[in-house]
């Protein structure tokens, strides 16, 4: 009858028989077997076996061997000497190799308690996990990672004549990989990740964005407050769970993964909560807030408070449930965990990207109606007016839309309006009052200047 344990099994048990905090592995694109360590503490590591091949029974199990007897020493961490150097090597194998730069990023910033969807590529079946082990990260690697898409990528580990794709730089994707290059970095690892990488990476955006200025292109599609409220008429009819999320979001200039996170609806003076008041949960982008409804009256239009509100927020989160995790990146548990983060905030708000427009999306899961605002482009040649095309909108305009309207129609600061939204003073300046148009300036200087006019005669 034959054997239904393989010899890589039978020789992880013989490990867990001696109490070992060990196990060996075949990993994926290496030629050679890895031992994997729980560490005291909780954290990892993992190494490359080089002279212990990961086709031969016979090699499993002398490493088996191996490791029980130097567990039996009176120095067991020294299991890494195990492995044989490669040619001219000393300093090769004092490198780090993928599996623990992987570990050690994943620890990193889970300490850090933000933004856990950065450690994509470190983690499962994430790029860098399917590098090989057996040999040390270099910066190329991650040059390549950044510069092509991921699917090249992951083609190209298979079928090395396989052509990597250029990643567009201006994609979401692409600025996700430039905040991975910044992880790595500050998790240690610069001298794969250098500082210039970073510059040169920035520079192609940079460009990108250069040309899109020359041409008269506006990065964003700010749709007017008229052409809102039509639009949210609408989508209310259509789908009215979607019209109270997007209404919520046009009227409080929300990021879209914050509708989940709201605390406290809308009371008599129309102010929300969102996130929780405490420093050690943080789920959302930056804290805990409070904002302000503008205008006020579609607090009421689109009953967004009240017995409405709790009923649609509780679909919401029925339908799209938030991942709660600990510190530690396990399922949060009130009775035992304090720090509380949610896991999937880029999940939830792609949910409302492909609502309203996306490329990956299916066509049957957007809503019917559309949202469009007028983009002004550069003049044509000869001509002397500019051009304006209508070009359909992103959740994220909304919350545009709502710092222009601010600026426009009240007589608050930008550090007031900073305040509400959740960023600071400089990013509003820099990032949301760049789209402002003469129009809608002179109207907010009319209403800051005359307005105190007025009220001082």
């Amino acid at each position: 009858m034959p054997c239904l344990v393989s010899p890589l099994e039978r020789a992880n048990g013989i490990l867990r028989l001696h109490d070992l905090p060990l196990r060996i592995r075949v990993r994926r694109h290496s030629q050679w077997l890895s031992v994997y360590e729980i560490l005291p503490g909780g954290g990892t590591r993992e190494r490359a076996m080089r002279g212990y091949s990961a086709q031969s029974d016979a090699d499993v199990q002398r490493l088996c061997d191996s490791l029980v007897e130097q567990g039996r020493s009176d120095r067991p961490q020294l299991w890494t000497a195990l492995a044989e150097p490669s040619a001219g090597s000393a300093a090769h194998l004092a490198a780090p190799c993928w599996p623990e730069i992987c570990a050690a990023v994943v620890a990193f910033q889970r300490g850090q308690g933000v933004n856990m969807n950065l450690v994509g590529p470190f983690k499962g079946k994430g790029y860098f996990c399917l590098l090989p082990a057996d040999r040390a990260a270099t910066e190329e690697d991650v040059r390549r990672f950044a510069l092509h898409t991921s699917e090249s990528l992951k083609a190209r580990l298979e079928d090395p004549t396989a052509t990597l794709l250029p990643m567009a730089t201006h994609r979401q994707g692409f600025r996700q990989k430039r905040e991975v290059v910044s992880l790595l970095r500050r998790a240690g690892y610069g001298a794969i990740a250098p500082e210039s990488l970073s510059e040169e990476l920035k520079g192609m955006v940079n460009r990108k964005k250069g040309a899109l200025v020359a041409a008269g292109e506006s990065r964003r599609r700010i749709p007017s407050t008229a052409a809102i409220r039509e639009w949210l008429d609408q989508v209310v009819e259509e789908d009215p769970l979607w019209g109270w999320v997007f209404a919520m979001v046009a009227t409080y200039g929300l990021r879209p993964h914050e509708v989940w996170h709201i605390a406290e609806l809308p009371d008599e003076q129309g102010m929300v909560s969102i996130g929780v008041a405490a420093r050690h949960i943080k789920v959302t982008k930056t804290g805990f807030r409070v904002a302000l409804p503008l205008p006020a009256e579609w607090v009421n239009r689109y009953q967004l408070g009240g017995e409405n509100g709790e009923q649609r927020l509780e679909e919401l989160r029925r339908r799209y449930v938030p991942k709660f995790v600990n510190e530690d990146g396990q399922p949060f548990d009130p009775e035992c965990d304090l720090v509380k983060r949610c896991d999937n905030n880029e999940r939830l708000g792609a949910v409302c990207c492909h609502k309203l427009r996306s490329s990956d999306a299916k066509a049957e899961f957007e809503l019917k109606t559309k949202l469009y605002a007028w983009v002004e482009t550069a003049p044509a040649q000869g001509k002397k007016k500019a051009q304006k095309r209508k070009e359909r909108c992103v959740p994220y305009d909304l919350r545009h839309a709502y710092a222009i309207r601010a600026r426009e129609t009240t007589t608050w600061n930008y550090a007031d309006v900073a305040a509400v939204m959740g960023h600071s003073p400089e990013v509003h300046r820099r990032t949301y009052l760049s789209e402002i148009t003469g129009e809608q300036t002179k109207a907010s200087v009319a209403r800051r200047m005359l307005g105190d006019q007025s009220e001082a005669a």
